[in-house]
């Protein structure tokens, strides 16, 4: 998968030294099936800072006419890889493996190192742009999943997958179910966005279905994470390893039915590397330990489990102890707070775990951040001590770790050389 990651790098490379974006295409060296892992080598590497455009491809296998949709040449090219043909069906297996024998069914693209992100960082994810670059969409109905699928009047619905015109110029979709009804790509109140963004998880979690969210992102499927939305991740590994994909043209929170309008889009992220003294990023550091996120008008916390109360509670929390560092404000003046002007949703139902969102108006909460920091004035200046004394703390934190790792075993033979 991995044999063409040097002429990606190299590509790169020129990209960087022309002041152009760095460009990640989809191919089977470039891109990974159905799966997160710390074990995937990275496809090319880019500063702090840079942007990096990336196209993803998706389609269920075996699913979509050759000869009736333009199926990208990328796309056969990661089927043919995986599957065993171009169309994504399986020739040579009998019966036919789920998600062609991947851990998953979502085709991501990357890995995508950045340079200097250690684990203990936060990689900020801007989404620039989210963009549909094939003509057709699809939507899939898999027997016994989704939202209906333990009901009686849905638990035997066969599995069926339908593919769907789009119409790039006015941004609509036409369901063959719809009686020619468009449906704009809009129609949600947001437009089309990346279903699955995330980096590497820890080491010790191995390969990880790309069905899941988790600490890492992967499959959030949270439509306010287009273009102008900011994600904040936590870096579990060097490089931070951030891929993509999963590109939906409309989705409704919920997801009912297990997939979106599902398609092929290309995104254009900027990806800076946070370290715990980073100026300005000492509140989205705390207790952070998982996605959360901001919009030009919210801040957003994100959880997941089985359980909808434990996603709902978990969400809450986070929310909290992110607002409470951000303002200053107490916890419990922030929950009655959140009572009256914050918005839960739940943002998915088909991932195994099942996601909940929690949005705060910047507006209140940058006002109520300010009223603090002008009480009495000592507050104010109080507070930027114990700032910057925690910058420093972390900041020696991370040096001290950069010491033990340069000098690992060194140590002790200095040690015993200077009798120290």
């Amino acid at each position: 998968m991995r044999t063409a990651a040097c002429l990606v790098v190299a590509l790169a490379a020129v990209a960087a030294a022309s002041g152009e974006d760095h460009v990640v295409r989809p191919t089977p060296a470039t891109t990974h099936f159905g799966g997160w892992s710390a074990d995937y080598a990275p496809v090319t590497e880019v500063a702090s800072g840079d942007v990096v455009h990336l196209w993803t491809v998706s389609g269920e296998p075996g699913q979509v006419p050759l000869d009736t949709f333009d199926v990208p040449e990328e796309l056969q090219t990661i089927w043919k890889a995986q599957c065993g043909s171009l169309d994504g069906s399986q020739p040579d297996r009998s019966p036919p493996a789920a998600f062609c024998g991947a851990p998953g069914p979502h085709i991501l693209t990357g890995p995508v190192a950045v340079a200097g992100a250690r684990p203990g960082d936060i990689l900020k994810v801007e989404v620039l742009s989210a963009e549909l670059w094939t003509d057709w969409g699809w939507n899939t109905i898999r027997a016994g999943k989704g939202a209906l699928g333990n009901t009686a009047e849905f638990a035997d619905v066969p599995a069926e997958t339908v593919i769907i015109p789009l119409d790039l110029a006015r941004m609509t979709a036409t369901p063959p179910w719809s009686r020619g009804v468009e449906i704009a790509l809009n129609a949600t109140g947001t437009g089309p966005f990346f279903g699955q963004m995330g980096v590497a998880p820890a080491p010790s979690r191995g390969v990880l279905s790309s069905i899941l969210p988790g600490a890492h992102g992967g499959n959030l499927d949270n439509k306010r994470l287009g273009p102008g939305a900011t994600l904040y991740l936590p870096v579990n590994v060097d490089g931070a390893l951030f891929s993509a994909g999963d590109g939906h043209a409309v989705q409704g929170d919920g997801e009912f039915c297990v997939t979106a309008l599902e398609t092929s889009m290309h995104g254009r992220f900027r990806l800076t590397v946070l370290t715990p003294g980073s100026a300005g990023s000492t509140a989205v550091f705390h207790d952070i330990s998982g996605p959360r996120a901001e919009t030009p008008t919210h801040y957003i916390t994100m959880a997941f489990h089985e359980d909808l109360n434990e996603a709902q509670e978990a969400a809450l929390l986070d929310m909290l102890a992110w607002m409470h560092r951000l303002t200053g404000v107490s916890r419990i003046d922030l929950y009655r707070t959140a009572s009256l002007v914050g918005d839960m949703a739940v943002t998915q139902v088909v991932n195994g775990r099942k996601g909940v969102h929690l949005m705060m108006p910047k507006s209140i909460m940058d006002a109520m951040a300010a009223a603090a920091n002008d009480s009495g004035g000592w507050k104010s200046a109080a507070r930027a001590v114990l700032a910057a004394a925690e910058a420093i703390y972390l900041d020696v934190q991370h040096k001290v770790a950069d010491f033990l790792l340069i000098c690992k075993g060194k140590c002790a033979e200095l040690l015993a050389k200077y009798e120290l």
